[in-house]
């Protein structure tokens, strides 16, 4: 599972570094805002890491002592981002560029991190997580799986 979110969580960081450096070059925001940019991503990757452990440890408990876990997947979790994508644009003209600007780096920040939590659970619990999900088009299920990594199984 942590190699798929990699790859997010590098297109995350690479979004990341491009708006704070556009932001910088572009001298909307004096020096103190961009401290005040870079201070709101510092503490953002830190949350974003402990995110990443405790979500990868909770799947991690639901999946023992079986190895496996079954849920429906979250189809409603699907209208937030329309809901951003649709009204979001208005909002962004109620607040100042300030507040936009750090709102949307600290949440790339813990977006860009949670991978790297997950790997460190792994590597701590000495596991494996991956997910297996129904091929349907609209999915049944979803499966969370967990594997030791030092076990030898018969194939």
């Amino acid at each position: 599972m942590v190699p798929r979110l990699a790859v997010g969580s590098a297109v995350g960081a690479a979004f990341l570094v491009g708006l704070f450096v556009l932001f910088g070059i572009s001298e909307t925001m004096s020096g103190a805002e961009l401290i005040l940019l870079a201070a709101v991503v510092g503490v953002a990757l830190p949350i974003g890491v402990l995110l990443g452990f405790l979500a990868a440890r909770r799947i991690w408990f639901k999946s023992m002592p079986a190895g496996f876990y079954r849920k429906r997947p979250a189809y409603w979790s699907w209208s937030i981002p329309i809901l951003i994508s649709v009204f979001g644009y208005r909002a962004v003209n109620l607040f100042p560029l300030q507040i936009v600007a750090a709102a949307s780096l600290g949440g790339l920040g813990v977006m860009a991190t949670i991978a790297v939590g997950m790997a460190l659970f792994e590597r701590r619990a000495d596991c494996q997580l991956s997910v297996a999900r129904d091929p349907a088009f609209f999915e049944r299920w979803v499966e969370y799986r967990v594997e030791r990594r030092h076990e030898s199984t018969a194939r």
